[in-house]
């Protein structure tokens, strides 16, 4: 694709996402490609917004389950190191006084890295702290702490009293817990909390400056606030022991910069460890989900299944996809090594089930138009 193509792409894009916003109240959005090394960004907001700023390349944003990429990544590095086997059972790393059924002790890292160990989303305890918040019986109300509040015991006797809602192997699942679960076991496998193993392994390496959890004070000046329909303020989501799935805020800029770094990977044959994992993560494991008992995933797309990665079909070989979403915010990244794209999306906009229906595809939409 030409200079004057990949620009004439772009302007129908961002013309796209503006009369996506024109329909949100204090609605932002930024839009960002990188075309064989060159980057695009395009900043927005809803025409008619009053309380929202227009955001940048470094405005930071909840980037949801985008996160899982990042954490697969770490698995694949702790795998490079010799610290981890994808084949091994999750009873082999987790402590030994739990009391875990053979099904779910039995289930390998590989498994819930690809959403096939056939757990449901959330569990049993997880699920009692969702609904106390949204029942009005466990201030704040609403569906804000449920995540801060969930720790690690909570984890433990989630897994102890698991039932699979698929035989494993046998189907395709998106699983909160699932992710939630291998991430701790990065942490444990580390013997480092996720943010510090993350800051090391990854950001410190590629220059990501704004990648993590833990907002400094600049960066907290930097967050993007998101806004209700009546104007107020939304707040953001907390986390404690599944932060690895879905806890991560970053910045245009960072995701692109990701993004780059797995396109460089796989395009110049680099052997340093860092490189190795981001190739893994993006391997062909399974078709799916529409290949398990008819299934298709939220978007109502079908893909391939890497470590966390959704590969998409193209005419030149699979481009690499994954959307976020947190309580207000959306976000998506992807990758195409054969055309050497990368393409990464937030929002503060993410209000009701029809925003992520609408937006996610567009997403990938807008990613498969550039590629």
């Amino acid at each position: 694709m030409g200079t004057s193509r990949i620009d004439e792409v772009l302007a129908e894009i961002e013309e796209e996402a503006t009369q996506y916003l024109a329909e949100r109240a204090e609605g932002t959005l930024v839009l960002g490609a990188s075309v064989r090394g060159e980057r695009h960004v395009r900043c927005l907001r809803s025409p008619g917004a009053e309380l929202a700023p227009l955001p940048d390349a470094d405005s930071v944003y909840e980037i949801g389950s985008v996160s899982k990429v990042f954490t697969t990544t770490l698995l694949a590095v702790l795998e490079g190191r010799g610290l981890l086997g994808l084949e091994d059972p999750i009873r082999k790393y987790l402590p030994k006084h739990l009391r875990l059924p053979e099904e779910i002790g039995s289930l390998t890292l590989r498994q819930l890295a690809t959403h096939s160990a056939g757990f449901g989303s959330v569990g049993k305890q997880h699920q009692r702290f969702i609904d106390e918040e949204t029942r009005g019986t466990e201030p704040p109300f609403g569906v804000y702490t449920h995540y801060l509040r969930y720790r690690k015991e909570h984890l433990y006797a989630d897994l102890e009293t698991a039932e699979l809602e698929y035989p494993t192997g046998k189907g395709w699942l998106y699983s909160v817990l699932g992710m939630g679960t291998l991430g701790h076991i990065v942490e444990l496998v580390a013997g480092r909390p996720y943010e510090e193993l993350l800051k090391e392994t990854i950001c410190e390496p590629l220059g990501l400056a704004d990648t993590g959890y833990t907002l400094s004070t600049a960066q907290q000046a930097r967050m993007v606030t998101a806004f209700d329909r009546l104007g107020q303020p939304c707040p953001n989501w907390y986390h404690d022991v599944m932060l690895p799935q879905g806890g991560l805020r970053s910045t245009m800029n960072d995701l692109l910069t990701f993004t780059e770094a797995n396109l460089k990977a796989s395009a110049d044959g680099d052997d340093s460890e860092l490189s190795r994992a981001m190739r893994l993560t993006r391997v062909e494991y399974f078709d799916g989900p529409a290949a398990y008992q008819g299934q298709d995933d939220e978007d109502g797309n079908d893909f391939v299944q890497g470590l966390a990665w959704r590969g998409l079909p193209r005419p030149t070989g699979r481009a690499w996809w994954h959307p976020g979403t947190t309580l207000f915010y959306l976000a998506g990244a992807g990758v195409d090594e054969h055309a050497q794209v990368g393409f990464a999306i937030i929002s503060s906009h993410r209000l009701s089930l029809i925003d992520r229906q609408v937006l996610h595809p567009l997403q990938q939409d807008w990613f498969r138009r550039l590629c």
